[in-house]
């Protein structure tokens, strides 16, 4: 209906084999070629996952559709799972963890890196928010790396790198994403890690757009919804030639979503980002509090905001602003 109301052409199950970048056409594998002016390419990620022994052994999943989360589902009625084993601790890695512990007796996250969230978190923060989760009964196996994953026809149990061997009903990797390039890569648009896109969201071809998961900008990989909107109005500006300032991302905003406790980061974790800044800090331990917010400049270019009670709109609106320090302390505080 609302493509109907808005004159637009929605056509579903078409997949797209190839674009003629000459000509102006987008060829489907079934029907006839569509012609463009213009042409926006937002097909998205795929999960990243890794093969381990056996790639046909059942129980190993990546969750990253609707249809994925559906097997997980059925797989885990199927076959009575009792014990779960996560493959990377990132953010989705931790929500699926929470969730499925209410229905398994077992959840053990896996996760190379020396803590939780190391692209968001300090390890400070990090281990006020791997004890919350630890009371919510997660289990936690960090600087480690998986080797070998094992059974005949359905995961029995995995390997760590340093080989000892955990037992698990079903493997999932939550390991990221891959920008899914082939169909630009196979009709000659430059790709690396993903499109590489300009700041108009432009390709190796100006007549063809990129947007989404999909796409490199600055030698980096978004993969987050707020970056996606972004893109997708400033390709839409330069289509319609309302002469956009060239794209500059917004700070890296990510969020948590459990019950029980709240996180919030702004800007990305890194010893390049503390230098020449201020902290501003609060800490509250019977609150599973930790707050954190550097300022550079009187810009405000990171935060950390763990725990109930954080005025979280008010960092998000402010990030990449400049700012009063005495009301940064004083929020902070609240």
């Amino acid at each position: 209906k609302w493509y109907f109301e808005n004159d637009i052409d929605f056509y579903n199950n078409i997949e797209i084999s190839k674009v003629d970048l000459k000509n102006n056409l987008v060829y489907p594998k079934k029907s006839k070629p569509f012609s463009y002016d213009k042409l926006v390419l937002a097909v998205g990620s795929s999960a990243r996952k890794l093969s381990f022994g056996n790639p046909n052994v059942e129980g190993n999943f990546a969750l990253r559709t609707i249809a994925d989360a559906q097997k997980i589902q059925k797989f885990i009625q199927e076959n009575q799972v009792k014990r779960v084993f996560i493959i990377g601790g990132g953010l989705l890695g931790i929500e699926l963890g929470f969730h499925l512990r209410k229905i398994v007796s077992e959840v053990k996250i896996c996760e190379i890196a020396p803590h939780l969230l190391p692209r968001q978190l300090d390890e400070e923060t990090s281990e006020v928010l791997q004890t919350y989760l630890k009371s919510q009964g997660l289990e936690f196996i960090l600087g480690q790396s998986v080797s070998k994953i094992f059974g005949e026809k359905k995961v029995e149990w995995v390997e760590s790198q340093n080989g000892i061997k955990i037992e698990t009903d079903m493997v999932l990797q939550q390991l990221g994403i891959i920008p899914n390039t082939d169909l630009a890569k196979n009709s000659g648009l430059e790709t690396d890690k993903g499109i590489i896109v300009n700041e108009f969201m432009q390709t190796s071809n100006p007549d063809v757009y990129a947007v989404g998961d999909c796409i490199q900008f600055e030698d980096k990989i978004w993969g987050i919804i707020p970056a996606s909107m972004e893109q997708a109005n400033q390709a839409v500006d330069h289509i319609l030639n309302k002469n956009p300032e060239p794209y500059k991302p917004s700070v890296w905003n990510t969020r948590l979503k459990i019950a029980g406790i709240d996180l919030n980061c702004i800007g990305l974790t890194s010893p390049e980002a503390e230098q020449g800044a201020t902290l501003f800090e609060y800490k509250r331990q019977d609150t599973y509090t930790c707050r954190k917010v550097l300022i550079r400049n009187n810009v405000l270019t990171n935060a950390i905001l763990l725990g109930p009670g954080a005025d979280s709109k008010f960092f998000m609106k402010k990030a990449g602003q400049e700012v009063d320090p005495q009301e940064v302390d004083k929020k902070i505080h609240e």
